[in-house]
């Protein structure tokens, strides 16, 4: 069995002291590191999924590398949305910048959909990243595949966030159909906590390390749940039979802001 994290949507500032949303993001995130140091050193990998940075430039990644460092876990990225890919490839470092980890009888598929930015959030599976798909489909059936993507690939019922989703849904899911190896599908971008399981593929998105978003609504609205404002991560248990379970950690400190 194998233990991997998820932690996304950080939103690191260039400035550790500025406030997003009204919350210290530094703070949030030195959490979420103090209690997977404390709880989950045995982890296999840990996964960061997108928006690690909020369009904050070098100071921010090169900060995020040293925290990464200091921890001292396999740990992988990927950009989302408020990410600068380049800025990642050159600050990052080249096991922080793979897009394919194997994990026992696993392989984890960490793929990049942020092409053709509309400038509102969304982003897409790039033709190049939809072709390795295919290849990593066809090539690796007797192994269990896990993909990792930032954009959420289908609806969840927030009319905002829909509107921000995958761009090209409909060209990924048609790649997906009768591959029973593809056991999981990991995404971030959302601030929520789902577990779903769409044409007989399962689902995970964890909450997010910045201020959390409400689910189902029309616009933009902030988590007022005390139990679910604060910053939290998911933790993952990749079975050898290929199934997955998830947990979602929120560190009991985290009400505060």
């Amino acid at each position: 069995m194998q233990k991997i994290l998820q932690v996304t949507d950080i939103h690191l500032l260039a400035d550790p002291a500025e406030k997003l949303q009204g919350a210290v993001i530094e703070q949030r995130w030195q959490r979420v590191l103090a209690h997977i140091q404390a709880h989950h050193l045995d982890a296999d990998l840990l996964m960061l999924t997108g928006d690690l940075v909020h369009h904050s430039g070098p100071a921010a990644y090169q900060r995020l590398t040293r925290d990464l460092d200091a921890l001292g876990l396999p740990a992988v990225w990927i950009p989302g949305n408020h990410d600068c890919a380049e800025e990642m490839s050159r600050y990052g470092s080249v096991a922080l910048n793979r897009d394919i980890v194997e994990l026992g009888g696993w392989r984890v598929v960490l793929l990049n959909s942020t092409a053709e930015p509309d400038g509102r959030g969304s982003g897409s599976l790039s033709s190049s990243e939809l072709k390795r798909l295919c290849n990593e489909l066809d090539v690796q059936e007797d192994t269990h595949l896990l993909l990792v993507l930032h954009h959420n690939p289908l609806a969840l019922g927030s009319v905002w966030q829909d509107a921000i989703a995958l761009k090209n849904a409909d060209q990924f899911w048609p790649l997906l159909e009768n591959r029973t190896h593809v056991r999981g599908i990991i995404f971030g971008h959302v601030h929520q906590q789902w577990t779903l399981n769409h044409k007989g593929v399962a689902l995970f998105s964890s909450p997010a390390v910045a201020p959390q978003y409400k689910a189902g609504c029309s616009d933009v609205t902030l988590e007022d749940d005390p139990a679910l404002i604060g910053p939290a991560y998911r933790v993952y248990h990749l079975q050898p039979d290929g199934n997955i379970t998830a947990e979602t950690v929120r560190p009991i400190d985290s009400v505060a802001p």
